[in-house]
């Protein structure tokens, strides 16, 4: 299965092993996220609910346990003016410059200057089509509510928690999704380094502080009171040069098409980091602290991360993910990639992006007999990749 064609998938189980890590359910475990992403997308899974085998008696007291659950990694979201349908993005490709002056060097006698030479120029289409559905519902039974609840008012308490949470369940499902298109890019970018393609693409942040200060730090060593101040100090420099250096129109930190190389940029307000929510609050609380609130950390759009893909293994990813062929430009499944110390990644806005094609809640008509309804939650997403803008992986090793 690939999402990467005009067919609408079903991504219910990869939700379902997805939804299991993230919420603990499950340990850290290897998943494909190539078949997710536009070129990369995710999977949602719908759950069963099994509250009305407790509710079958009278209840003399009742106390509802709920609150609004708001998902992370919002900023990815893009509505459907700018990400929606069979999106083509149209690149123009930079030409060397193939005449000599005529203006102030002119030619000889006899010959004439033609103005109507034509240059047709160098252009990278990209598309991306095909998205990723999912269903969700639960069921009402009239009768059994109207004999598990003393009155209307704890009757009408009851609908509201239970429509909260699963609210909070499907809102967490968004997220799922949103953090695997996350995790594919980061592991995108780690295979084409370790195939030693693109490889300003991942930087090794504790290797380039070893090599600059001359220690042989770990990743523990860096979290001890001697070393802790200075190595963040320098990770924040290092944030700080990178998102400068992508602001520079050049064809480093993405992935380039044999023959259709772009020139990108991406300025500060168009640039996304996440990082290590625990790094992030170091950097907050020692290196801030002591320097100005400079870019990009103050300007660009900053997120801490708690985890990447299981909130029992916060900083290691196993994914094999959708990648582009830089040769053809294709689509395809990567390899399966282990990665552990992943730190943070910074990227354009549209290297990452999800679009909520379809979102729907419809009720059916009341089943006379059973005395029921049920409630449909119906969605079509989109989740897509372009390792051809810029984006850098920072791993703490």
């Amino acid at each position: 299965m690939s999402v990467n064609n005009l067919a609408i998938e079903d991504v219910r189980a990869l939700l379902n092993d997805l939804h299991s890590q993230v919420t603990g359910k499950t340990s850290l475990a290897p998943v494909t996220t190539a078949d997710f992403i536009s070129m990369a997308q995710a999977t949602l899974a719908a759950g069963t609910d099994q509250v009305y085998g407790a509710l079958m008696q009278q209840l003399i007291k009742t106390v509802f346990a709920t609150r609004p659950y708001e998902r992370k990694f919002a900023g990815l979201l893009a509505d459907n003016e700018r990400w929606g349908g069979i999106l083509q993005k149209v690149t123009y490709i930079d030409t060397d410059l193939s005449e000599d002056d005529v203006a102030f060097h002119p030619v000889i006698d006899g010959q004439s200057v033609d103005q109507y030479i034509t240059k047709k120029g160098n252009i990278l289409v990209t598309r991306y089509v095909g998205s990723d559905v999912y269903q969700d519902w639960f069921t009402e039974y009239e009768a059994a509510l109207n004999n598990a609840f003393q009155n209307e008012a704890q009757l009408g308490a009851f609908y509201a928690a239970k429509m909260q949470e699963i609210s909070n369940k499907w809102e967490q499902y968004l997220e799922t999704l949103s953090r695997t298109a996350l995790t594919n890019f980061i592991a995108a970018k780690y295979q084409f380094e370790q195939n030693s393609q693109f490889t300003e693409g991942v930087c090794h942040l504790l290797t380039e502080y070893n090599t600059l200060t001359g220690q042989s730090l770990t990743a523990q060593d860096v979290y001890k009171e001697p070393n802790i101040g200075g190595f963040f100090r320098f990770v924040r420099a290092r944030i700080n040069t990178l998102s400068r250096m992508m602001t520079n129109r050049s064809q480093k930190y993405q992935v380039n098409i044999t023959g259709k190389e772009p020139n990108r940029h991406s300025p500060v307000s168009m640039q996304k980091i996440y990082l290590r929510a625990d790094a992030l609050d170091i950097i907050d609380a020692m290196v801030n602290t002591t320097t100005y609130h400079d870019e990009p950390l103050a300007y660009a759009d900053v997120e801490g991360v708690d985890y990447w893909q299981s909130i029992e293994s916060p900083d290691e990813i196993q994914v094999t993910p959708a990648i582009i062929d830089p040769t053809t430009g294709i689509a395809s499944a990567g390899t399966a990639q282990t990665m552990t110390d992943v730190f943070g990644v910074i990227f354009d806005q549209d290297a990452i992006v999800t679009n909520m094609k379809y979102y729907r809640l419809a009720n059916t008509p009341l089943n006379a007999r059973g005395l029921y309804f049920n409630t449909w939650l119906t969605v079509n997403a989109q989740y897509c990749n372009d390792l051809t803008e810029k984006g850098v992986v920072l791993l703490l090793d």
